[in-house]
């Protein structure tokens, strides 16, 4: 799959025709995989390549930060999602200010200029150009004059509502993992490169492996049943998403302590899949009540996992 950092970039390579889709495919979902596969068919109809542009940062991010939603997953994994669904090319455009202030005709005409598409497929909802002003309606006038097709996605629906970014954000907040792994089609999880801590955690002989959660969506805090894996190996743990109020923290991290394994994960990229929650967050007196703890967490953990 190529990527492409800027218009100037994708102009220059020889990516031209197929099909298009455009949006941010955040944790690329049920509901993106319908619009994709459907993008797919119509790359496959127009023997050309399948597309996707979308964002980076998400655009709410840049021009409502207070309100700016938590991301389903990191931006390299929603590439490599992208990949797995057949796309061949990603457009992957800074999300600006000024490309915000873009009017929704010179959005349109410099996609189709850059990549001279047969057919543009977007999502039910799908919105372009300054203050979201531009609809299917307006590429519709554009194809019919500059030589493209336009479709529109249906809604996807599952579980009794239609498959967002949103709901599955919900469903994980409630720490509602079933539900959340239904409408990825996959596991919820937290992936990052492994950490070096204080290392508190090894001298009550329960290392663990720490992972950023930075501005990813995630479950109440709390002590969690996981199971956790690298590119070639998976183990079952036991998770503190907290803020160790014992240590008086400040800092959400996310800390998995492996079962029966203590290998060195320093450097390398973890994927924490969220299995169930086993309890609240609490502060504890010391060390010593705090390791006993844990004792039992892990215990509980070995339970729901085998």
């Amino acid at each position: 799959m190529q990527i492409f950092h800027s218009w100037e970039e994708a102009q220059a390579s020889e990516i031209r025709g197929g099909a298009i889709t455009v949006g941010n495919f955040d944790g690329v979902h049920m509901g993106h995989e319908q619009v994709l596969a459907e993008t797919r068919g119509h790359a496959l109809n127009a023997s050309g390549p399948t597309i996707v542009v979308t964002f980076e940062p998400h655009p709410r991010a840049v021009l409502y930060p207070e309100e700016a939603p938590r991301r389903l997953c990191h931006l390299q994994e929603k590439l490599q999602y992208l990949e797995s669904e057949g796309v061949d090319a990603v457009l992957l455009l800074e999300f600006t200010k000024e490309l915000a202030s873009w009017p929704a005709e010179k959005f349109s005409r410099t996609l189709f200029e850059t990549f001279t598409f047969n057919h543009i497929h977007v999502g039910y909802d799908f919105a372009f150009g300054r203050d979201r002003q531009g609809h299917v309606d307006d590429l519709r006038r554009l194809g019919d004059e500059a030589g493209f097709t336009v479709s529109v996605a249906a809604a996807f629906e599952m579980l009794g509502g239609v498959v967002s970014s949103s709901r599955i954000r919900s469903a994980v907040e409630a720490a509602d993992f079933d539900l959340a792994n239904k409408l990825l089609g996959r596991d919820y999880s937290i992936a990052g490169k492994v950490l070096h801590g204080d290392k508190r955690g090894r001298e009550m002989n329960f290392p663990t492996a720490n992972v950023d959660v930075a501005d990813l969506a995630h479950p109440p805090v709390g002590i969690y049943a996981v199971r956790a894996n690298t590119c070639d190996k998976e183990w079952n743990g036991a998770a503190y998403l907290g803020y160790r109020p014992t240590f008086n923290g400040r800092t959400l991290l996310l800390e998995t302590h492996l079962l029966d394994d203590s290998p060195d994960l320093y450097e390398q990229c973890l994927n924490v899949k969220f299995i169930k929650r086993i309890r609240e967050d609490r502060k504890f007196t010391g060390h010593t009540d705090l390791a006993a703890q844990i004792a039992r967490d892990c215990d509980d953990a070995r339970a729901i996992l085998t």
